[in-house]
């Protein structure tokens, strides 16, 4: 009897260590979730803020950007923004820029499967909507933030291109998350690299795509930038990443910001 009663002493202290620290485990997510997507919201700022080429050092993140940018849904399909009722129904809440674009690209029925042979960024769906990031300063736009991403040698890099009003030329480049070769392909992430992309132009005067990043390019050109030393496979994927956003997917919107057209 006793050795029984042992036992289930045992098997109940088990029971209750189990319940309690799964309680515990709970509670840590609940109380670290909001904790982490703050983070995260206030990484997806700086990093737009980085693209434009807007200094965030001693500034409040949030209050600097909610001051300098306006975050709106892009529907690609439509190539037209959402209302701001739109956007609630689509992410939840009225921030655009919480639309989790990586994840809808992986959800059958929310993303968009891209036809064989046109996904030169090696990426197969995409979502059907895409934050887009307005830059404004006395009551005008005066660049518009776009998010991109694509295979590189090693990994799917993540960025963002920023260009002036009218759509057609490079204002900045940030690539927010990538795991190319340090030292190599990981310069895509460099200053000194990105700032080489600052006023090269995506179009030329009739709106027909011709940037590109390319070994040995003219630093005199307006649509080339050089291609990172020692990476060419990482430079490649840059270039189509680049290449099938700006050309097949961003083109008809950047087309009606030239035009005036965006509302």
């Amino acid at each position: 009897m006793a050795n029984k009663d042992s036992t289930l002493r045992t098997f109940t202290v088990i029971g209750l260590l189990c319940f309690v620290c799964s309680v515990l485990v709970c509670l840590t997510v609940v109380v670290l979730k909001p904790l982490q997507e703050k983070e995260i919201n206030v990484d997806r700022m700086k990093s737009v803020l980085e693209a434009a080429g807007i200094d965030y050092e001693g500034e409040d993140i949030t209050t600097l950007f909610n001051d300098k940018v306006k975050a709106r849904l892009l529907d690609l399909d439509r190539n037209v923004l959402l209302s701001d009722a739109e956007v609630e129904k689509v992410v939840g809440s009225s921030d655009a820029g919480a639309y989790n674009f990586v994840s809808e690209a992986k959800l059958p029925g929310k993303n968009t499967v891209i036809e064989s042979g046109k996904d030169s960024a090696g990426i197969k769906t995409h979502a059907k909507y895409m934050p887009v990031y307005f830059v404004v300063e006395n009551g005008a736009t005066t660049k518009v933030v776009l998010p991109f991403y694509g295979q590189g040698l090693w990994s799917t890099m993540y960025g963002y291109l920023a260009v002036n009003a009218n759509g057609t030329t490079i204002e900045g480049l940030k690539y927010y998350s990538q795991g190319e070769t340090a030292g190599l392909g990981a310069e895509v992430a460099n200053p000194a690299y990105t700032a080489k992309w600052k006023n090269k132009k995506l179009y030329d005067e009739n709106s027909a795509y011709q940037f590109a990043v390319k070994k040995n390019a003219d630093k005199n050109s307006e649509y080339m930038v050089d291609a990172i030393s020692g990476a060419t496979l990482t430079s490649d994927g840059v270039n189509n990443s680049v290449k099938y956003w700006f050309e097949d997917v961003y083109a008809p919107f950047l087309q009606q910001l030239k035009n005036k057209e965006v509302k």
